[in-house]
């Protein structure tokens, strides 16, 4: 009797305690989001667990469970501090996850819709896509309730799109530096226009417009498609650039004579064209081999909805059939990037220009 008083009790309420207690722990996350203070809390678990069996090695008489007990007892706040940890970075992580998500989605749609309109470099689409293929794994990491990859994935994701939408800002906002020279271009062929009593012809190719003018007064506009790397001059043969500047019709071309329903053919290379060829190839911007091309016409065939020639300037047929009817040869054409700075990239964004459904596969319509 004196010997069964004085044997201690294991303390299977306190181990039972802990085990709970660890169990929450994993059960909030914290394995992943209070690694540290789970592994703590899981080392003295083991500890308690040794310093049980130790003690059931012992002589019943002989045994002490205070170790394992007070072992225990420490699993069991090390477990909560860890499940208390877990819940709050896990919240926290979550929050940031859904607001860089919700930013990054915002940015990505807007620029995807841009980067599908302007042919802006090879390498700043190739960042924006590795940008929006991070978001996507991002969004993954976040539906499995991983929280932490989340937020890495969506800042790295954030860091790209964003280093490619403002190169991509920056790009057009030099190129659109032009906009005043352009306008006065635009405004000396209406004065010619005017002058001469004659038909002129405004290509606006960021706005997608052709404007026609007679005697100084504008008779029509039209929509108009162009080539899939339309951004800039054209520089070489094979670049699918249409050229920029003041041009005049040199041939009507109709039905037999034309590939694409009707077409007026412009003089470009003009001297302008092939001095400005001649320099770049000096300064070694183009291959030795680069040639200048030529052909550049504003046809027909046009209304497919995307950019589709090779440098020419396509339209309707039924536009075609009237610009046709109104132009001759000698007729003024002048070719501008852009007549104002879109709206929208003076927000500090890109350009709004009128949306061209698919991909620029169409074969092309001339060089």
């Amino acid at each position: 009797m004196i010997l069964i008083i004085l044997s201690a009790s294991p303390p299977v309420s306190t181990f039972e305690q802990a085990w709970m207690a660890l169990g929450s722990a994993r059960q909030a996350g914290a394995t992943v989001y209070a690694a540290g203070e789970f592994r703590t809390a899981r080392a003295n678990w083991e500890e308690a667990i040794q310093a049980w069996a130790r003690e059931n090695r012992k002589w019943f008489f002989r045994r002490d469970f205070q170790k394992a007990h007070e072992l225990a007892k420490t699993t069991r706040l090390h477990a909560l501090r860890a499940e208390s940890v877990a819940v709050a970075r896990k919240d926290s992580l979550q929050f940031a996850a859904i607001a860089s998500l919700n930013f990054v989605r915002q940015k990505v749609d807007e620029f995807k819709m841009q980067f599908d309109q302007v042919p802006v470099a090879a390498s700043l689409r190739k960042k924006f896509v590795a940008g929006e293929l991070l978001m996507m794994e991002s969004e993954l990491a976040f539906n499995r309730e991983d929280y932490w990859l989340s937020t890495r994935k969506v800042r790295q994701a954030e860091t790209l799109v964003g280093s490619a939408g403002a190169d991509a800002t920056s790009f057009l906002r030099a190129y659109l530096l032009k906009v005043p020279q352009w306008q006065r271009w635009a405004a000396e062929t209406v004065a010619w226009s005017e002058q001469q009593n004659a038909t002129a012809i405004v290509i606006d190719k960021m706005a997608y417009r052709c404007y026609v003018y007679v005697a100084g007064k504008k008779r029509a506009e039209y929509p108009i498609e162009l080539g899939p790397r339309w951004l800039g001059h054209k520089r070489q043969k094979g670049d699918n650039a249409t050229p920029e500047g003041h041009y005049y019709v040199i041939k009507k071309k109709s039905f037999r004579h034309t590939t694409y329903y009707k077409a007026l053919e412009i003089n470009y290379p003009n001297e302008t064209d092939r001095e400005q060829f001649r320099l770049a190839k000096a300064r070694g911007e183009l291959p030795r081999h680069a040639q200048i091309g030529g052909l550049i016409q504003i046809h027909g065939d046009g209304g497919k909805g995307m950019n589709w020639t090779s440098g020419c300037v396509a339209l309707r047929n039924k536009d075609m059939d009237e610009i046709f009817e109104l132009a001759s040869v000698g007729t003024r054409v002048t070719i501008v990037g852009a007549l104002k700075t879109p709206p929208a990239l003076e927000q500090n964004s890109l350009v709004s220009a009128q949306k061209l459904n698919g991909a620029n596969h169409y074969p092309a319509s001339s060089k």
